[in-house]
């Protein structure tokens, strides 16, 4: 087999999802010609699919070695060094990406993606924009663009955002999501609802749209059912404190104690330290007799500017 044959063969087996595979065909392609740009950059971002992070920064460091205008390999190797925590230089490198190639439409989604991460919302906008320009029959293009923009508040234009990527392909699960949470923040739960819902039926792993379905149905008054979405959740990542708080809250308010104090005492450190967690624990401990401990915790919160600090000085007044 060429060299082509190679690269051909592993970018085929990375659109079926292979990872395997292409990492063996790409491997096969540096082997052949160890200084090939493109066989290094490929492998190097069929490694950080797999959180290979330091063998993936090897090879994508060679593509730039080799080839320090490559776009793409400055695009994969941005986004692993943010993957590691070092944000400002990942950053720097996306950036050279759309400078070198300003024609490539997945270095400036790329670009809008770790921008709405970094709450510059304006640049997210600015970048999904030139990526749509380039390839405007890209949906997921449309998506990044109505979430910038949904983040600055302008809810009625995201929405047209996510009906066009839907327009492009009505199984995108994220338009569906993205709509659905819009919908919810606009208030408007029926579609929200519906959208959400259309999200779960095409990708029922989407923990983002069942969080904000389970909400939905809890403004609705529906608690059984936002009860049955985070423990599904929960099911899905038992690591997702936000559901587990969520559902205690649930419990607290349907006075199920038991239920709520199992899952607040398995919460992280770093959740306990929250004011929510802080106040419906003191409200616990409340129900649960230890009236000291339970108004040492609310007083203490009372003294902080937070959204509890009131609902924490109420409840303390009607311990008296």
């Amino acid at each position: 087999m060429t060299l082509a044959d190679y690269l051909q063969q592993g970018v085929a087996a990375l659109s079926q999802g292979d990872l395997d595979a292409a990492e063996t065909s790409f491997r096969a392609a540096v082997e052949m010609d160890p200084d090939n740009a493109n066989a290094h950059n490929n492998l190097g971002f069929t490694l950080a699919q797999n959180q290979r992070w330091q063998e993936s920064l090897i090879h994508l460091r060679s593509a730039l070695s080799i080839n320090p205008d490559s776009s793409m390999a400055h695009c994969n190797i941005g986004q692993v060094l943010i993957a590691t925590g070092d944000t400002n230089a990942g950053m720097e490198h996306i950036e050279q990406s759309v400078n070198k190639d300003p024609g490539n439409a997945i270095a400036w989604d790329t670009l809008a993606r770790f921008r709405v991460l970094a709450g510059d919302f304006q640049t997210a906008e600015y970048a999904a924009q030139r990526a749509i320009g380039i390839a405007p029959q890209q949906g997921s293009f449309y998506v990044r663009l109505g979430i910038a923009q949904a983040a600055q508040r302008r809810f009625n234009e995201a929405q047209r955002q996510y009906h066009t990527a839907l327009e492009l392909n009505p199984e995108d699960s994220e338009a569906w999501a993205q709509l659905g949470i819009t919908s919810f923040l606009m208030n408007n739960l029926g579609d929200a609802r519906e959208a959400l819902q259309r999200a779960l039926q095409i990708n029922p792993g989407d923990t983002n749209a069942r969080r904000h379905l389970a909400l939905a149905e809890l403004t609705q008054g529906n608690k059984q059912s936002a009860i049955e979405h985070f423990i599904t959740i929960l099911r899905i990542n038992p690591d997702d404190d936000s559901a587990r708080l969520e559902l205690a809250v649930i419990y607290i308010s349907e006075f199920n104690n038991q239920e709520a104090r199992e899952l607040l005492n398995t919460l992280s450190e770093g959740w306990k330290a929250s004011a929510r967690y802080r106040y419906y624990h003191g409200l616990l401990l409340r129900r649960e007799g230890a009236i000291d401990e339970a108004e040492r915790i609310l007083t203490a919160l009372v003294a902080e500017d937070s959204d509890y600090s009131e609902r924490a000085a109420k409840l303390i007044a009607t311990v008296h």
